[in-house]
């Protein structure tokens, strides 16, 4: 998995990463607020924050996550004890809570929890068409097929949020990094992508955005 971590204290962020990558997880770490808020548009799998961080509080981070895909995973870690805090992460739709000084074989059993709830990592569009969650490749007839950088992350976008429409501003935020596009530059990188999907898998939602039925 790709996991985004923000840990403002140093020790705690090396000994989460170090872990984790023993576990052949791609981890980058930050420990600043507004450098992480930054980052935030990346392909991650799953988000590590902490609450009370340097510039830009971790949990200020959860909805602007939650806009990339509301199935991203986000998991809370702080020493805080106020419970209002707490619900406020959930509120925001942070996924999972664990409150410090913890074991980080316990933060690794959650994260092979989330890693089962991938495990059916083939996605079948139609007959023949595949996508492979893991490695976020597309594969026709089992081959491959070369997908550009903005291609890859709206035909993943579009699948982290089947059966839901997604906007042109979720599409700027995630494909785009934020970078205003107009409408017709949107359609033209889809009208490209449906040539390679050679299927009608990609539906227009007019004045909305676009949607894929799995």
């Amino acid at each position: 998995m790709k996991i985004f971590l923000l840990e403002d204290d140093y020790s705690l962020n090396t000994a989460i990463k170090e872990s984790l990558e023993l576990e052949n997880h791609n981890v980058e770490s930050f420990y600043d607020g507004l450098q992480a808020l930054d980052s935030l548009s990346s392909l991650y799998d799953l988000y590590i924050l902490d609450i009370n961080t340097p510039t830009l509080e971790g949990i200020s981070l959860i909805e602007s996550i939650k806009r990339i895909s509301k199935k991203i995973k986000v998991i809370m870690i702080s020493a805080i004890i106020d419970i209002d805090k707490i619900r406020e992460s959930y509120n925001k739709g942070c996924d999972d809570y664990l409150k410090k000084p913890f074991d980080i074989e316990e933060l690794l059993l959650k994260i092979k929890k989330y890693d089962l709830e991938r495990s059916e990592t083939n996605i079948e569009l139609s007959k023949n068409i595949h996508y492979s969650l893991i490695d976020k490749k597309f594969y026709i007839n089992n081959k491959n097929v070369h997908l550009t950088k903005n291609e890859q992350a709206f035909l993943h976008l579009l699948i982290l949020n089947k059966n839901s429409i997604v906007t042109n501003s979720q599409i700027e935020d995630y494909v785009y990094e934020g970078e205003s596009k107009t409408s017709v530059a949107i359609r033209s990188m889809v009208k490209r992508l449906r040539k390679k999907l050679s299927n009608n898998i990609i539906e227009t939602v007019n004045q909305e955005g676009f949607i894929i039925h799995l």
